[in-house]
């Protein structure tokens, strides 16, 4: 696996990536996440001969901050231009990057998208959480929350403790890896404050969730089944949306299907694409 420094839309970045043949797999991490989340599915890719790319999206991981503005605009303008610099690719998300992935696709007439595979995309919970989070935009209280006297070690055991709970499906064991990366997303309570003041910011740039998306090339929902974060319901929906996508619910699997079961994930990846290249 190599990691190195790119730029995308004017955006410097670190990418991990993979040698092999066929078309690039494009790997877009979720929210407060980054490139690292897909490892292990890297490592399987790998050993079945497949190239692929995972890039952090600007603000997360190694990744230069955002600009001042929208999120989505930025997210979706920095994942064009990797489809861009890699295409015809098949196109793989998480939550955020599903959401984002599933936009780049529906763009696409110029075949760079060969297929589409969103794992648990996040704009059609319509659950407590979604709805409160687009209600207001809680600026007092995450200025609270960023001030607040609480030791970082405290916030770094919290993030440790938060990501086995919500990020894995119950049952499997965090990756001590992984947990690394997710303190250094969220190292301190002004961290911590900033990561919900962008989520909120987002959730309420999509308020009714994608509107009119209609990808031409094969799409994959899949979900894991034991999310805390959002509900599969969320994906029947987006399934009955998408005439012709195929759902996967993963029984075991938690809102990061790629953390709990890599070479479950790849095993989809590789037939999607096994059949986004009959089409062609």
């Amino acid at each position: 696996m190599i990691e190195r420094t790119a730029e995308y839309a004017g955006v410097r970045t670190r990418e991990l990536l993979v040698s092999g043949s066929g078309d690039p797999i494009v790997l877009l991490h979720g929210y407060a996440d980054s490139a690292d989340t897909w490892r292990g599915v890297l490592r399987a890719l790998a050993a079945a001969g497949r190239s692929a790319v995972a890039v952090d999206l600007p603000g997360f991981g190694l990744a230069a901050p955002r600009e001042p503005g929208a999120l989505t605009a930025q997210f979706e303008e920095f994942a064009a231009a990797v489809v861009r610099a890699h295409g015809p690719v098949v196109l793989v998300g998480n939550s955020l990057g599903a959401a984002t992935a599933l936009r780049i696709a529906a763009r696409d007439r110029d075949g760079r998208v060969t297929a589409v595979i969103c794992l648990d995309e996040p704009l059609l919970a319509r659950h407590w959480l979604a709805r409160v989070c687009r209600w207001r935009e809680y600026t007092g209280l995450f200025d609270l929350i960023g001030a607040l006297p609480i030791s970082d070690r405290v916030v770094q055991w919290a993030v440790r403790k938060a990501v086995g709970v919500f990020i894995y499906g119950p049952g499997f064991v965090a990756d001590p890896a992984f947990l690394t990366t997710a303190v250094r997303s969220v190292p301190d309570m002004a961290a911590l404050a900033a990561r919900g003041r962008d989520a909120v910011r987002y959730a309420r740039e999509n308020p009714i969730g994608h509107g009119v998306v209609v990808p031409v090339c094969p799409v994959l929902i899949v979900h894991g089944a034991k999310d805390r974060v959002i509900p599969v319901r969320a994906a029947r929906e987006l399934h009955a949306l998408l005439p012709g996508s195929e759902l996967v619910v993963l029984p075991q699997a938690g809102h990061c299907p790629q953390l709990d079961q890599p070479d479950e994930v790849v095993r989809l990846i590789l037939e999607t694409a096994q059949r986004a290249r009959r089409i062609a």
